[in-house]
């Protein structure tokens, strides 16, 4: 039998995000939203932003850096991606962020047990449900169990992914140039 240990276990942070709506600006600083994360990955090709008073509201909790995990309560619920180095940004409505403990735990193997068929089927029983939509409590959220391995076999298994991840880029850009 497999090791498991909770999201709560893995993670030095797990903050909500305000539960109100930012207000928008045409520029300033970015909001990711929920919009914006799908299959691992946080898209910044359109962005939405705030002015400098709301940010400040949007981080008070957590400020978002680096390494960080972002994941979605709901529309959809699950889908989680990774700030970037050296992105100043704010969290949207209906998002967690998710820090890891560097002693237990390697971002991109959390990353990848997230967008699992295990951890996706965990959060697709979350019994937190909205009044329209299902969503994603965070005591729930932080029950959900994520496979154990040493922190250095987990290194070597995000390190195996993220290989993978980018030669799967890298044949869709090349299919893209072929089609061109």
């Amino acid at each position: 039998m497999i090791e498991v240990k909770t999201i709560k276990e893995l993670c030095m942070v797990v903050a909500d995000c305000p539960h109100s709506t930012p207000k928008w600006t045409s520029s300033g600083k970015i909001v990711i939203r929920s919009n914006n994360i799908k299959n691992g990955k946080i898209n910044f090709s359109s962005p939405s932003y705030t002015d400098e008073k709301n940010f400040e509201i949007r981080t008070k909790r957590a400020m978002p850096r680096g390494g960080d995990l972002i994941i979605t309560r709901e529309a959809p619920m699950g889908e989680v991606g990774m700030v970037p180095e050296n992105m100043e940004c704010c969290l949207g409505q209906r998002m967690v962020l998710l820090r890891v403990n560097p002693e237990v735990c390697d971002n991109y193997y959390l990353l990848y047990c997230i967008q699992s068929k295990y951890v996706q089927h965990q959060i697709s029983w979350s019994e937190g449900t909205g009044t329209t939509v299902s969503n994603l409590r965070i005591p729930y959220l932080e029950r959900i169990k994520i496979p154990y391995v040493s922190l250095e076999n987990q290194k070597k298994i995000s390190s195996i992914l993220k290989y993978i991840e980018e030669k799967i880029i890298n044949n869709e850009m090349i299919n893209k140039n072929l089609a061109a």
